[in-house]
């Protein structure tokens, strides 16, 4: 292990990212990383070469599975669809608030304070799979504390969330008494039809029958957040600072680099500018120019206007 370089390694990142994604690349380079501070800690290694490496990068034109938020009318169309059906919380929180899948599905009812209106986020949850020693594999729940210290946090909740969650605890109590003695205190606020905490692929399959059913654009549940995010950003930059507290990120630098692709806050800045170099013009407008991440699809030189 000592004879490793970051020479080596970088060798093998470059050859790896020939012919995969640079997710797939970053993983495998999380992965060794692991390894080798684990050596490092227990002393057979000075340093890891992993940290003299560089991340892969996605380029400008690779696929991506990120899809383009939904617009302000998108929101409220798929907040109107779930009223009423057992997406609605899940939609009206994600949409409202920009928690994370896992901060969601890992909330428990004594992290929603209907007094104070307030909800925290504790915890996240998600399974994985236990290959057993006969071949089969089985799903274990995994509770994590959230992602970063910052992502503990206590967010507020309007009046129609705390009215979604009520109505939602409603339905639970029905699914309690049908379930009779199968039926499992679990404690947290979206589970199976038994009460154990819900199971995010079960819940993804779910989600996309409800976007399907309902006409809405396919995003990924994580792009509901970037939906929250963008929105809001777009509508005040100034907002920034808040939105990113909101979301627990650890600086504004984060929301900036994630959110700069899809948010349009540079022209709120340029045209504020022309107003204090040009005040004869009077007062300039916002222009409401494409997302980098809507026009980065086509490849240098393409004509875009079509």
């Amino acid at each position: 292990m000592s004879d490793i370089t970051a020479q080596e390694l970088e060798r093998l990142f470059s050859d790896l990212r020939s012919h995969r994604s640079a997710s797939t690349v970053n993983n495998v380079r999380t992965a060794l990383s692991k390894v080798f501070t684990s050596a490092v800690r227990h002393g057979l290694l000075f340093q890891s070469p992993v940290a003299n490496t560089m991340k892969a990068r996605k380029g400008d034109f690779e696929k991506t599975q990120v899809q383009l938020p939904w617009s302000p009318e998108e929101a409220i169309c798929a907040l109107k669809a779930a009223k009423g059906t057992r997406m609605e919380l899940f939609i009206t929180l994600a949409l409202a608030t920009g928690m994370r899948r896992g901060e969601m599905l890992g909330l428990q009812w004594a992290d929603i304070d209907f007094e104070c209106e307030t909800v925290s986020i504790e915890r996240t949850i998600h399974h994985e799979s236990i290959r057993q020693e006969d071949g089969s594999t089985s799903r274990r729940l995994v509770v994590a504390a959230p992602k970063t210290a910052s992502s503990r946090r206590v967010n507020q909740l309007s009046a129609p969330v705390l009215e979604a969650f009520k109505s939602h605890r409603t339905e639970q109590e029905i699914e309690r008494h049908l379930a009779g003695g199968k039926w499992v205190n679990s404690g947290y606020v979206f589970t199976d039809n038994q009460g154990g905490p819900m199971d995010e692929s079960n819940f993804y399959k779910k989600y996309k029958k409800f976007l399907a059913e309902n006409h809405l654009r396919y995003v990924r549940i994580h792009d509901i957040r970037h939906t929250f995010a963008t929105i809001l950003i777009e509508e005040d930059s100034g907002k920034l600072a808040a939105v990113s507290k909101a979301l627990g990120h650890s600086t504004i630098g984060i929301t900036m680099d994630i959110y700069a692709k899809t948010a349009r806050v540079d022209t709120h800045a340029t045209s504020r500018m022309s107003e204090i170099l040009f005040p004869d013009q009077g007062e300039i407008q916002p222009i409401k120019v494409p997302a980098p991440a809507s026009v980065g699809s086509l490849p240098p030189g393409r004509n875009r206007s079509g």
